[in-house]
C-alpha cells in the first residue's frame, strides 16, 4: 500500500510531466527509506552495524601508507565517546558518535594485536643447523609435512646470530613423520622472507603471517631428529585423535575417499586430489569439504535433534525436565568438540561461537536465529583475531551467515501473517534444505570471484543435487561413525559416508560437463569488496523488503566500477619472469613457465602464458620487443644496454638499478629499487599520450609486516 502523502504526490507527478514523476519519485524513496531506518531504530537493529563499523576501521587502517599516530587516534575515540555520552538527548547524534567510536577502535585493533602477538619480519635468508618446538602440523600428505615451529635455537656448534630473531616460522618437510604438537625437532633448516604479493590484490602471506606471528618460512634439509613431548597436553591429545581418525578413514574407504572424508571430519585437506578438488570447485560445491557452518550446523543440529527425540520418547521427562534446553546443551558440546576435532580452523571457530550463541539463546529462552546474533559473533571474532577479516574464509562465511539468516527473517515474517498447512511445511523444509547452500552461494559470489577468479554459474545445479546427500547422508553418517569408533561399529556409517562421497563426485563431475567449462569469471578490483560490504550492511540492517535493494544495486555499481583488465605487461619482484600481452597473446620475455609467479598470473587473471613471442629480439644485454599496441619495451640485463634501450624503448623494465638519465628518455622505466620496495608490478598501457596504470603488489611498503618497512 501507498501511504495518502505519497499516493498524492504521484498524482501531482502525472499533471507536471517527468520532472514531477523524479521528483515524486524522489519523495517515495525518501518516504521508503525514512519509514525503513525507523523501523530498524524501533527494533533497536542499530547494534547490527557495530561490527560492521569495525570492518571499516580495520579497513582504513589495512590501507594507511603509514602507521598512524596512536595520540591522534586515541584523542579522536575519546572525543567520539565524549559526543555519544553528551548527545544521549538526540539518537541520530549519539549514534553516528558511536558509530565514529566503532571506528577508531577497529583502526586500534590491528596495532594492539600486533604489539601482543606481532613478529620481526625475518629480511635475510638464514641456513644452519636448528633446535625448535613444534607448535603445529598444518599439512601432512603422507609425503610432505608443515609445521609451525617456535623456540628456534642454534644447535651446538652454530652461531647465535645465524637464529632468525622471530617468534614462529612455517617449514615445509619432505617425508612422512610421525610428530605432534609438542615434539622437539633438530634439523638442518634453511630460513627465508615471507613472500610479497605475487598480484596486486593477491593473497597478502606477510600481512597475514605477520599477525599471526609468523616471520620466516623455510625448508628442511636432511633428515631430522625428533622427540616426543614429554608432557601430554590438550592439542597432542586432540591432534592423536584427529590422526588415528584420518588412518582409520583412509584404512576403510582407501587414499581417494578417505581423504576426502577426512577433511570433512578432521579438516585434514592434504590428501585431496587436485583432480578431485578442481571438479568439485568447478562445479561450485568445494565449500563441502571445508570445514564450516554447513558442517557444524549438520552435525550440532543432528545431534540436537537425536537427543530431543529420544528424551521426547518418555512420558516423564518431557513434563519434569526442559528437554529442548537439554538437546541444546548437548549440541553446544557437539559443536566444541567438532571444533576441536577440526584443528580449530578459522571457519570452524567462528561457526561454533554462532552455534553456541543459538543453543544459549534457547537455553534462555530467546529467539535463536536473529541478526543480533550474528553481529555478537561477528564482534567477537574481530575483536580477538582482527586480522581474519581480510582473509577470505571470514568474508564467506560472514557473507553466507548474514544472507541466511536475512532470508530467514523475510520468511519467518511471512508464515507471522498466515498459517501454513502440515504438507506445506514439509515441502518448505525440503526447499529450504536445497535452497540454503544456493542463498549462500549468491551472497558468496563476489568474495569468490575476487579471491579464486571462479564464480561457477552452474553451482546452484550441483549445490541443488549434493545438499541433501550432505544433509540426509554424509554428515550424519560421519557424526555416527566417529561416535562408534570407540566401540568398534564403524564400519557401516563410514561406508555410507564413503557412498554419499562417490555420489557427491558423481554429480559434481555431472555438472562441469553440464557447463562445459563455462566459467565467466571477472577479475575484480579491490573495491568490489567494499561495495558487497556495504551491500552486506544494508541487507543485515533493514527488516522488510527493502534490504534486498542493497545486494540488487551492488551488482550493477560492481559491474561498471570495480572491473578490472587483465595487464599489457607482468613483472614478477623475486623470480626474473616478465610477460607481455603483444598481438592477442601473453608471452614471457623473461623467465620460465610453471613458476609460482606465472602460475598465479594465469590464474588471477584468467589467461595463458607463452614461453615467447616470435617478435622478441634477445641477446646477452637484454631483450626488446616492438608490440602491436605502438610501444617498445625493452628489458635490460647489462648496464650497458641503459644508452641505447632507454633511447628507443617507450617501457624500460631492469632488475638493476637504472640512471636517472634513463628516466627522462623512457616513458617508463621500472628498475630495482622499485621492484624491491613495491613488489610485483602490473602495467596497463594507455597509449603514448597517456600515463601507463600501475598497480604493484606492495601498496604499503612503510609498514611493520614489510620486510623493508621504514
Amino acid at each position: 500500500m501507498v501511504d495518502f502523502p505519497v499516493a498524492r504526490n504521484l498524482d501531482n507527478a502525472r499533471a507536471v510531466g517527468p520532472l514531477g514523476r523524479l521528483r515524486a519519485a524522489r519523495s517515495v524513496l525518501v518516504c521508503v527509506l525514512a519509514k525503513a531506518i525507523a523501523d530498524a531504530v524501533t527494533q533497536r537493529r542499530n547494534f547490527i552495524l557495530w561490527p560492521f563499523a569495525m570492518i571499516v576501521g580495520l579497513i582504513i587502517y589495512r590501507i594507511l601508507p603509514m602507521e598512524p599516530a596512536l595520540l591522534t587516534l586515541g584523542l579522536g575515540i575519546g572525543a567520539a565517546l565524549i559526543l555519544a555520552i553528551s548527545g544521549r538527548n538526540s539518537v541520530g547524534i549519539r549514534e553516528a558518535a558511536l558509530l565514529g567510536l566503532l571506528v577508531g577502535l577497529g583502526m586500534m585493533l590491528l596495532p594492539v594485536h600486533g604489539a601482543l602477538f606481532g613478529t620481526p619480519m625475518l629480511e635475510t635468508a638464514r641456513y644452519g643447523t636448528y633446535t625448535a618446538r613444534i607448535d603445529a602440523v598444518i599439512f601432512n600428505d603422507g609425503e610432505e609435512q608443515r609445521w609451525i615451529l617456535s623456540d628456534i635455537a642454534a644447535a651446538e656448534g652454530m652461531a647465535d646470530w645465524t637464529v632468525p630473531d622471530i617468534r614462529l616460522a612455517r617449514v615445509s618437510v619432505s617425508g612422512a613423520y610421525a610428530v605432534s604438537s609438542g615434539d622437539t625437532i633438530k634439523a638442518r633448516i634453511r630460513f627465508y622472507p615471507v613472500p610479497a604479493p605475487a598480484v596486486p590484490g593477491g593473497y597478502d602471506s606477510q600481512f597475514i603471517s605477520y599477525f599471526d606471528g609468523i616471520g620466516a618460512y623455510g625448508n628442511v634439509l636432511g633428515e631430522v631428529s625428533t622427540a616426543a613431548a614429554q608432557e601430554s597436553d590438550l592439542s597432542r591429545f586432540v591432534n592423536d585423535i584427529r590422526g588415528a581418525i584420518t588412518a582409520r578413514l583412509v584404512a576403510q574407504l582407501g587414499d581417494r575417499i578417505g581423504g576426502i572424508a577426512a577433511a570433512l571430519i578432521t579438516g585434514d585437506q592434504s590428501r585431496i586430489s587436485e583432480a578431485d578438488y578442481d571438479v568439485m570447485a568447478e562445479a561450485g560445491i568445494v565449500h563441502v569439504i571445508s570445514i564450516s557452518g554447513l558442517h557444524l550446523t549438520l552435525v550440532a543440529g543432528t545431534m540436537f535433534a537425536v537427543v530431543r527425540f529420544v528424551l521426547a520418547l518418555s512420558h516423564r521427562l518431557p513434563q519434569r525436565f526442559p528437554v529442548k534446553k537439554i538437546a541444546a546443551g548437548f549440541g553446544i558440546v557437539t559443536a566444541f568438540a567438532y571444533m576441536l576435532l577440526s584443528g580449530m580452523v578459522i571457519p570452524a571457530v567462528r561457526s561454533t561461537i554462532m552455534l553456541a550463541l543459538v543453543f544459549a539463546a534457547i537455553i534462555a529462552g530467546r529467539q535463536a536465529l536473529t541478526m543480533r546474533n550474528v553481529a555478537i559473533a561477528a564482534l567477537i571474532i574481530i575483536i580477538f583475531e582482527p586480522s581474519t577479516v581480510f582473509r577470505a574464509s571470514f568474508q564467506l562465511s560472514f557473507a553466507a551467515v548474514v544472507a541466511l539468516i536475512a532470508a530467514y527473517e523475510l520468511v519467518r515474517r511471512r508464515r507471522d501473517n498466515r498459517e501454513t498447512p502440515v504438507r506445506a511445511k514439509a515441502f518448505g523444509m525440503t526447499i529450504g534444505v536445497a535452497m540454503t547452500s544456493v542463498i549462500a552461494g549468491l551472497a558468496t559470489v563476489v568474495f569468490t570471484a575476487y579471491h579464486f577468479q571462479q564464480t561457477a554459474p552452474f553451482g546452484v545445479v550441483g549445490n541443488l543435487m549434493i545438499m541433501p546427500i550432505v544433509s540426509f547422508v554424509m554428515m550424519p553418517a560421519a557424526l555416527l561413525g566417529t561416535l562408534l569408533i570407540p566401540i568398534g561399529l564403524d564400519v557401516l556409517p563410514y561406508a555410507a559416508l564413503g557412498w554419499s562421497i562417490e555420489a557427491m563426485l558423481w554429480c559434481a563431475a555431472f555438472v562441469r560437463e553440464l557447463s562445459g567449462g563455462f566459467d565467466p569469471s571477472p577479475i575484480l578490483s579491490p573495491a568490489a569488496l567494499i561495495v558487497a560490504l556495504a551491500a552486506l550492511a544494508w541487507l543485515a540492517y533493514f527488516r522488510n523488503r527493502i534490504r534486498l535493494s542493497g545486494p540488487i544495486l551492488a551488482v550493477p555499481i560492481i559491474t561498471i566500477f570495480c572491473i578490472e583488465r587483465a595487464p599489457d605487461i607482468f613483472i614478477a619482484d623475486q623470480s626474473q619472469a616478465v610477460a607481455v600481452r603483444h598481438d592477442g597473446a601473453v608471452a614471457l620475455m623473461a623467465g620460465r613457465n610453471g613458476t609460482f609467479a606465472t602460475n598465479v598470473w594465469s590464474e588471477r587473471y584468467i589467461t595463458s602464458i607463452a614461453d615467447s613471442h616470435d617478435a622478441t629480439r634477445c641477446d646477452s644485454l637484454g631483450c626488446v620487443l616492438e608490440t602491436d599496441q605502438g610501444y617498445t619495451i625493452a628489458l635490460v640485463k647489462d648496464r650497458s644496454a641503459f644508452d641505447e634501450d632507454c633511447r628507443i624503448a617507450d617501457v624500460v623494465i631492469a632488475r638493476i638499478k637504472a640512471p636517472e638519465v634513463c628516466r627522462s628518455a623512457a616513458h617508463l622505466v621500472i628498475d630495482a629499487s622499485e621492484l624491491a620496495r613495491y613488489g610485483a608490478h602490473m602495467v596497463d598501457w594507455n597509449g603514448p599520450e597517456a600515463s601507463p596504470t600501475i598497480r604493484t603488489g606492495i601498496d604499503t611498503p612503510s609498514r611493520p609486516w614489510r620486510l623493508a618497512s621504514d
